[in-house]
């Protein structure tokens, strides 16, 4: 090959690689979740508040909170998330039922978090009533049995708990991406039904909580969007730099 032919295949091959390559709905990707940006409201969500408690999960857009607008960070996906807000004390759930896959196939659950709690600290014993006589401010998520009582922190219910805020932790935090490999749960679940819930409890003081970009996939359920392009496009740079040196007096 030429220096002029093997410079030309190169230069094509850059542009592929740094060429946008758009999104793959998440759905076409095998996700257990259903609108897990909340761009269609809370479809596919049921929402949940302890009775004699104020708030719930609001959609949030912008800047500020649903009902005390209070300056929170935009939404890191899409127009909306999914927020907490309340003027006084309360608990609140989010979840979704999935039914877990057979087979050995892996599996990662990731969502995107935000946090503000105006408290001096949190408190996280093992209940989720607002209506305790202990201080009870936190946020957590769990993977429970889909039997369960929606606000249970049972051990028996609570099959794996994935995020939970802990006394000490950072009172606020823009929004943050966690990634959990759930395939060990779902080889001792195949085929059932169980449930993802986000939950907050406050009763201290307000309490935002903020949960965007909610999927629950396998990573080996069909190659990467980024690469199967990659592919695709090196294939026709390999033919157009061919054909190119092959033409009647291309330089050699």
């Amino acid at each position: 090959m030429s220096m002029l032919r093997f410079s030309t295949l190169t230069a094509i091959a850059i542009v592929a690689t740094l060429a946008p390559v758009p999104t793959v709905e998440r759905e076409a990707r095998g996700d257990l979740i259903s609108n897990g940006g909340f761009e269609s409201g809370f479809a596919g969500w049921t929402r949940l508040e302890q009775i004699g408690g104020e708030g719930t999960f609001f959609p949030q857009s912008g800047t500020t909170s649903p009902v005390t607008g209070t300056p929170v960070p935009p939404p890191p996906g899409g127009a909306f998330a999914a927020m907490t807000d309340a003027e006084g004390p309360g608990a609140r759930v989010l979840y979704q039922d999935f039914v877990v896959p057979t087979g050995s196939t892996p599996y990662t659950l990731t969502f995107d978090l935000f946090i503000n709690n105006q408290a001096i600290d949190f408190f996280a014993p093992d209940t989720l009533d607002f209506a305790t006589p202990i201080l009870n401010q936190q946020a957590r998520v769990d993977i429970l049995a889909s039997t369960a009582d929606p606000f249970s922190v049972d051990p028996a219910d609570v099959l794996l708990n994935v995020f939970r805020t802990e006394a000490g932790d950072p009172l606020v935090s823009g929004y943050t991406t966690y990634a959990i490999d759930v395939s060990s749960l779902f080889l001792a679940h195949a085929g059932q039904t169980l449930r993802l819930r986000f939950a907050q409890t406050d009763n201290v003081n307000l309490f935002q909580f903020g949960v965007d970009n909610v999927s629950l996939v396998s990573p080996a359920a069909i190659p990467e969007p980024s690469a199967m392009a990659l592919f695709s496009l090196g294939g026709v740079a390999i033919a157009c730099a061919l054909a190119y040196g092959s033409r009647p007096g291309a330089p050699r």
